[in-house]
């Protein structure tokens, strides 16, 4: 046969395939036709779309956003729809539970909380919900302030040099300490290098499930594996499945040992051991055999990774809004200082009742630079938004997080960091979606008020003991890139002085 030939016979399968899925999925197609649609290529769809560097491509996505609320996409032939408005988020944030990674994430991650379908989540969210209920909470307020602490500590190395610092290293060391303890039991100084190694693996994690993300060419599974090996990334995976790997072993044996002490009595086995996250995990895992020691593993690496990433990012942007903004930071010093003395430990009840100022400064940098950019759902049926436009079933929808927190509907000034913007009165004009960093609804972050209270307690320790300032004048929309989360390009530079110098 003639290449002529096969190139032919080849043309006539791909246009009857095309005419079969255009039958099979005819509803489907009529109602995406609702939705405006970006210019679509034969077999790769809008993957061009994907293609760039982290920068470029947070680019590309402003200009489409900026002339679209809800647009039509395709990942080869895949249909999808991007939703940019609250309402629309909101609506699919309730009705669709199943998150969808299209697999992308797994070499990284696993299967856990953030990727689950709806059923296995819910299994999951009710082994975990124990770890971050108010009592769990509350113990975990000592690693806070211990941690927060010893981040004083290591500013006050630079404090009064007059040097300016990037703050990003040292947030990020101190979050995988304080995560790590709360949530596995262990304190990570005991684990030498391969705690240092697990907390680089963790930011690394980030950076490159994005980058895989916008490569089309790296989303086949084989291809990828190759590439991973080829490039060395494959060692940065192992760093980042050994330490929860290790410490889930010696915990498990921990809890057997306990188990022949105690007999079978229950009462007293589960009061001998703590409601942490790695303790629930395996408690369930004797009970189901489902929850293996890899999944307990890859629970206890979407819980570690989401903490230490989410609370490091929204710290660092915060130091350097208030180093530029100095009235907000003298603002928040003084609730600060009205509420605690130099040496006071922070309580639960500072943390959940109080500092409520510096609770607006967080939720605003949520806000402005939202931890994670968007969420992916596949519907399992229709979804019918506000104006009874219908999503069909088996459609992606992502939900452009980011972008909706820049609606000049919901936030008057969306451009300006103005911690005004979560007021008391601006919070009850505004629907209770209005930040939807942690997510909405059923599926919304299990530890958002872990993270809530470690920030807290980290940026109270801060300004008690220093002034910020830095030699950035002005920080604006375009010195941000984005991989799963916003980032800053600059960098968080920051001076510090100490308050008791300022007092002389």
């Amino acid at each position: 046969m003639s290449v002529v030939a096969i190139v032919a016979c080849l043309i006539i399968i791909i246009i009857l395939l095309k005419i079969f899925d255009n039958v099979k999925n005819k509803r489907t197609y009529e109602l995406l036709r609702q939705f405006p649609s970006l210019p679509t290529y034969p077999i790769i769809g809008n993957l061009y779309m994907l293609c760039g560097s982290l920068n470029g491509v947070l680019k590309k996505a402003d200009k489409v956003m900026e002339h679209h609320d809800r647009l039509v996409f395709w990942l080869f032939s895949i249909p999808g729809v991007i939703l940019k408005k609250h309402d629309d988020i909101v609506t699919i944030l309730t009705q669709s539970q199943d998150r969808e990674t299209l697999g992308l994430s797994n070499e990284w991650i696993g299967f856990g909380l953030l990727n689950a379908t709806y059923h296995e989540w819910k299994k999951s969210r009710k082994v975990l919900a124990p770890a971050f209920s108010s009592e769990m909470l509350a113990k975990y307020t000592i690693i806070f302030n211990e941690r927060s602490s010893a981040l004083v500590n290591v500013f006050k190395q630079v404090a009064d040099t007059g040097q300016v610092i990037d703050v990003w290293d040292d947030l990020i060391k101190n979050n995988v300490h304080a995560v790590v303890e709360n949530v596995m039991g262990i304190s990570i100084t005991t684990c030498g290098e391969k705690g240092d190694k697990f907390g680089h693996a963790v930011y690394e994690t980030f950076q490159n499930m994005i980058k895989r993300f916008i490569a089309p060419w790296l989303h086949p599974r084989l291809i990828y594996l190759a590439y991973l090996k080829i490039t060395g990334k494959s060692n940065i995976i192992k760093d980042l499945h050994y330490l929860p790997t290790k410490i889930l072993r010696e915990k498990m044996a921990e809890y057997r040992r306990g188990s022949v002490q105690l007999g079978k009595n229950l009462e007293d086995f589960n009061n001998y051991f703590s409601k942490t996250v790695i303790h629930q995990l395996i408690r369930e895992g004797i009970k189901e055999p489902s929850f293996d020691e890899t999944r307990m593993r890859d629970e206890l690496l979407h819980i570690t990774g989401a903490a230490i990433e989410t609370t490091a990012l929204n710290v660092a942007f915060l130091m350097l809004m208030l180093a530029i903004n100095q009235d907000i930071q003298q603002k928040v010093y003084e609730e600060i200082t009205e509420l605690l003395s130099d040496d006071d430990m922070l309580t639960p009840n500072h943390l959940f009742n109080h500092l409520k100022y510096l609770e607006q400064c967080l939720k605003e940098t949520s806000r402005m630079f939202t931890s994670v950019i968007g969420t992916i759902r596949r519907t399992h049926k229709d979804c019918v938004l506000k104006d009874n436009v219908i999503i069909p079933a088996n459609t992606l929808v992502f939900s452009a997080i980011h972008w909706a927190h820049y609606d000049k509907e919901a936030f008057k000034n969306p451009y300006k960091w103005d911690p005004e913007h979560f007021n008391e009165q601006a919070e009850q004009n505004r629907s209770k979606s209005g930040l939807l960093s942690f997510g909405y609804g059923p599926r919304s972050c299990i530890g958002a008020k872990y993270a809530m209270l470690s920030m807290k307690t980290q940026m109270a320790y801060i300004l008690r003991n220093f002034h910020l300032s830095t030699n950035i004048k002005e920080f604006t929309y375009d010195d941000l890139y984005a991989d799963v989360s916003i980032r800053s390009k600059i960098g968080y530079p920051i001076r510090f002085t100490s308050r008791t110098k300022l007092k002389q």
